[in-house]
């Protein structure tokens, strides 16, 4: 009953075009769950297209996606409650690992995003959460420029804004071409639409030396503006605090 509940929340949740993940896969994906099984969707962090035949490990299970970059499984026992290791691997792109909540029958997170691999200066952040905030953006703010969807977008050769989403889930990413020694970086989420707290499902990732350096999750906040990590000297500290640098021009 418990999961027949959750399942249904999961099917009212929507994402336009602009999201990764479109409304009709996600009530796809929940209704497999509803017939015992799970879809796991693997894609890329700029493009959002499918990133087939990745190898998905689970535990120390191994699967391989399909061409659509799926990965179906049966879903897991009902009493079972604990966290499991995920690795997913595919040619030309860097290694994700994190790990995943299984409670009541339901694997608790079954999107996952990928980074192409990067060149060893270039650094890459790439933002995801839930349906709520609707709006949530990633800023890059440097000693001579700000990057996000409402300041510069792109300067050639310094970093761009790769992606925007508008209506949930995500992803929004940044790519800086190459870290200047001489300069220092600030990384920012900004709940732009402010309808919903920030919570647990807020996650950015820092790739950087072509590897996954974190994945920051947020705890919940009513704060517009968090910085979750620094740079300088090429050297990347994270600490997540308030900050009024979403609104500087």
């Amino acid at each position: 009953m418990i999961k027949k509940l959750l399942l249904t929340l999961l099917v009212t949740l929507s994402a336009n075009a602009e999201s990764c993940w479109t409304s009709l896969e996600l009530s796809k994906y929940a209704q497999d769950e509803l017939d015992d099984k799970a879809t796991f969707s693997i894609k890329d962090a700029v493009s959002c297209e499918a990133v087939a035949y990745a190898k998905f490990y689970l535990g120390k299970m191994k699967f391989q996606a399909d061409a659509n970059g799926l990965v179906h499984l049966p879903t897991p026992p009902e009493d079972m409650d604990r966290s499991l290791p995920i690795t997913i691997k595919a040619d030309g792109y860097i290694s994700a690992k994190e790990r995943i909540l299984v409670s009541f029958g339901s694997y608790w997170k079954k999107e996952f995003l990928m980074s192409k691999k990067l060149p060893p200066q270039s650094a890459r952040f790439v933002l995801s959460w839930g349906d709520k905030p609707s709006d949530l953006d990633i800023h890059l703010v440097a000693n001579a420029y700000h990057i996000s969807y409402r300041n510069t977008r792109n300067i050639p050769s310094k970093a761009k804004l790769d992606k925007d989403t508008t209506n949930g889930y995500g992803a929004e990413t940044i790519t800086v071409d190459a870290l200047d020694q001489e300069d220092a970086y600030k990384v920012l989420v900004h709940n732009f639409s402010n309808n919903a707290p920030l919570d647990n499902k807020v996650q950015i990732r820092v790739y950087a030396n072509n590897q996954l350096d974190n994945i920051v999750t947020l705890s919940n906040s009513n704060k517009r503006c968090l910085e979750v990590a620094s740079i300088k000297d090429n050297v990347i500290t994270y600490e997540t605090k308030a900050s009024s640098l979403c609104e500087r021009r």
